[in-house]
């Protein structure tokens, strides 16, 4: 009984490999001109070669398992993705369902249509190591959309969701490639095996995550788009960097040092991941809010970046150093990051609003 219900369960899977692999150069493969695979102990080289559908293939088949570089030569991206590790969770299952609902929340549209935030068609939930609970959220867009948009959709999403991004992966982690990261990161992709698990990915429901055949894939289609969505979310993202929503005292910025415990979590050092972000952030703190000295700020930064595992280069730090001074951001406490680690009853700049805020209600 045993046997032959796997037997069927296996079976369900076998679709037209050709017909698979140009789905997933469709969905997924944003450049074409090299991939990475992973090696037989989970890590990844990378191949300087065309990524073909011979290559996708290869790849369903099990014969190698291959991460697509996800930013394309012009900064755009045909995805978005949401990564759940148990690594990071203790329930990977209850953090899925919870973006889940956020994303099919139906809503009325400006003609009053009632519409689900993001239509299911256009979202793939997928178990990266299946039957672990390691998870992946996929949401396509029918065309590549620039990677500042996918990212910030990414982030906002995470917000009602009540989730946290320093535990929830956010992909594409870059919003545009440099010459110090003329690749940016990649994703493995779906329907392939783990070479160090030996287990394979799979296509689940949405609703009670079992398994679906891989021919679902052939139905999926992406959302799109208006030019005025795109414009307007553009402007968001430019916006992104200046939110606190009260003003602070105009002598706040060069008093005594305040207790700031967002940015003191953060020059703890972080991961793989988060350094780029966090590096801007600080930078951006100390420069721009604090007022230090440049000088100063960069012997503190390399100081703060030995502590990060690995390290970032020295270029890519000089790079978001030279960032921060030229554009002169300002993250505020609506910021994502610095929201994840906060701790409002001893932050200073918090503490500060909220008194002002409680003598202007006095006054009321």
């Amino acid at each position: 009984m045993g046997g032959a219900l796997l037997q069927s369960v296996e079976t369900a899977f076998v679709v037209n490999a050709t017909d698979l692999a140009l789905a997933l150069r469709r969905l997924f493969v944003n450049r074409e001109d090299c991939y990475c695979i992973q090696k037989w102990n989970g890590g990844y080289v990378k191949v300087d070669a065309p990524l073909t559908v011979s290559v996708l293939q290869q790849h369903l088949r099990g014969e190698l398992t291959v991460g697509a570089y996800q930013l394309g030569k012009d900064n755009t991206v045909k995805y978005l993705c949401f990564d759940f590790d148990p690594e990071h969770l203790q329930d990977t299952r209850e953090a899925v369902e919870r973006l889940l609902i956020v994303l099919f929340e139906r809503r009325m549209d400006v003609n009053g249509v009632e519409r689900p935030r993001v239509w299911p068609s256009a979202v793939l939930l997928e178990a990266s190591r299946w039957p672990d609970p390691s998870y992946h959220v996929w949401v396509l867009f029918s065309i590549p959309v620039a990677a500042k948009v996918a990212r910030w959709l990414g982030l906002r999403c995470l917000e009602p969701a009540g989730l946290n991004p320093r535990e929830v992966e956010v992909f594409p982690k870059q919003t545009e490639l440099s010459k110090d990261r003329p690749y940016g990161n990649f994703v493995k992709l779906p329907l392939g095996k783990h070479q160090a698990a030996g287990k394979w990915s799979r296509l689940l429901n949405h609703g009670n995550f079992e398994p679906l055949p891989n021919g679902t894939l052939l139905d999926c289609w992406g959302i799109s788009f208006s030019e005025s969505d795109l414009a307007k979310i553009m402007s968001f993202e430019q916006k992104n960097h200046v939110q606190a929503t009260l003003a602070l005292p105009k002598n706040l910025k060069h008093r005594l040092r305040i207790t700031t415990p967002c940015i003191d979590k953060l020059l703890l050092g972080v991961s793989e991941g988060y350094r780029n972000e966090a590096a801007l952030r600080i930078s951006c703190f100390l420069l721009n809010f604090r007022g230090d000295k440049p000088d100063e700020v960069w012997v503190k930064l390399r100081d703060w970046n030995m502590r990060n595992k690995p390290p970032l280069s020295e270029a890519e730090l000089r790079s978001v150093f030279i960032s921060a001074q030229r554009h002169g951001y300002v993250f505020g406490c609506e910021d994502v990051l610095l929201q994840s680690f906060c701790d409002k009853g001893i932050c200073g700049i918090f503490l500060s609003i909220q008194k002002r805020f409680k003598r202007i209600v006095m006054r009321l």
